[in-house]
């Protein structure tokens, strides 16, 4: 009778609160999103377990809307979907076959005021919400940061300057019942300036990673570039950042560096409507054995995505980088590609791309890492809707080693070659 009665009066509530709404309240709603959905063929040379051909499909939903409350005021919401408890998938966050759930993204509200104090304007975001910086390299935007970065977010510009200072929740211990187990949580505080110098892009930034812990905190501080020439023909960016963590009393210093660079250029040429020869180039230190002090740049939340699962960087995954003692050496990604758009059709691009990556530094005279070539043409069937194939092809930088003395090769040390047949079926909406 109790529940039955609190309905009750909540139904009244929500009828009286309806009715009360003054009628001069308008809101614009705008919804967007994708949806694509992948077909993988793989197949699998030298590996241990005989494995040879496996096919699987992926999918991925996505759906965001901006709701304007006034000119003032706006509220935004993403959606996406993803795999429940397995994170790691081959392909970025694109959800398997299995179970299948939705995660929020963005959830937050915006407010805008022009002419603040002495500023041109003011922005301000509340609510779960993420803060990229420069192309990824310390702090980036993606797809498996959905329970992430629940903070405010200020902007601030003033002339040709522009100061954002982002602060957030990364993680806390909360049980069934909303009570807090364990005092404290992860939290991040950024802070970012940035003004245009001879019509090019510069900033600076800083980064605070407050862990529970006493010895958990690390700081990084970076700075980077990018602009364009020639109409915008010649493209480029430069980044680097050195990270210093707080470390016990007694223990070696720790603290590296990491850079990340790339250029770009684009022209018509011959029966071309539009040919782009592009590189880029990240690089993570890693621990050279030959010194006291444990070299190591290592983010918590960076992101990246260069064309394949060898250059896809993330932080909370792995990826190909330091993190928590995985690839202490380090890794240097190298990415190239070309693309050709023809004149007699505008619908179709061919591209191939090549992914080299390396140990920073190789301390045991072993590479760990893998290439990758791959060929996709991409063909639009419509203004909205378009087909990817893709061919790729995964090499081993190094053979087989028993690197745990244990006299045979393990599952983790086979070094596999594989092909891969990808088909993409996307809509945007």
């Amino acid at each position: 009778m109790v529940c039955v009665s609190k309905i009750k009066w909540m139904s009244i509530f929500l009828l009286l609160t309806v009715f009360l709404i003054p009628r001069s309240v308008k809101s614009q709603i705008n919804f967007g999103g994708d949806f694509r959905m992948r077909w993988y063929k793989d197949q699998f040379r030298e590996a241990l377990d005989n494995r040879s051909t496996e096919n699987y499909m992926r999918y991925l939903a996505r759906v965001h809307s901006k709701i304007q409350v006034n000119p003032q005021v706006n509220v935004y919401i993403e959606l996406l979907s993803f795999t429940e408890n397995n994170p790691i998938s081959p392909v970025r966050n694109i959800a398997g076959t299995g179970k299948m759930t939705f995660g929020i993204s963005h959830l937050f509200s915006e407010f805008i005021q022009p002419d603040f104090l002495f500023f041109d304007v003011l922005r301000l975001r509340v609510g779960r919400q993420q803060f990229p910086i420069g192309k990824g390299l310390s702090l980036g935007e993606s797809y498996y940061f959905v329970d992430k970065f629940d903070g405010a977010r200020i902007d601030l510009a003033f002339k040709e300057f522009n100061l954002s200072l982002f602060g957030a929740i990364t993680g806390q211990n909360v049980s069934d019942n909303g009570l807090y187990p364990d005092p404290g949580s992860d939290q991040i505080y950024v802070a970012r300036l940035s003004r245009p110098v001879l019509e090019q892009n510069v900033m600076v930034y800083a980064i605070y990673h407050n862990l529970r812990g006493v010895f958990n905190d690390s700081y990084i501080v970076g700075g980077g570039l990018n602009g364009d020439f020639f109409a915008g023909r010649l493209e480029y960016f430069g980044e680097g950042a050195y990270q210093t963590f707080n470390t016990a009393p007694g223990l070696p210093e720790k603290g590296g560096l990491g850079l990340m660079g790339g250029v770009s250029y684009r022209t018509a040429l011959g029966p071309m409507r539009s040919v782009k020869i592009e590189t880029r180039y990240a690089a993570y230190q890693g621990d050279d054995a030959k010194t006291e002090k444990i070299e190591q740049f290592s983010p918590l939340y960076p992101s990246f995505f260069w064309g394949s699962r060898r250059g896809y960087v993330n932080g909370e995954i792995g990826g190909d980088f330091p993190f928590n003692g995985r690839h202490p050496e380090g890794s240097g990604i190298w990415f190239s590609r070309i693309y050709f758009i023809p004149k007699w059709l505008p619908t179709v691009r061919l591209q191939f791309e090549f992914i080299n990556v390396n140990e920073f530094v190789n301390n045991d005279n072993y590479n760990s890492m893998d290439n990758e070539f791959a060929v996709k043409l991409y063909y639009k069937l419509s203004s909205q809707t378009q087909l990817q194939f893709r061919y790729a092809l995964d090499i081993p930088d190094d053979e087989d080693k028993d690197l745990n003395d244990s006299g045979l090769i393990s599952w983790s040390e086979d070094r596999v070659r594989m092909q891969r047949f990808m088909m993409e079926y996307r809509v945007k909406f």
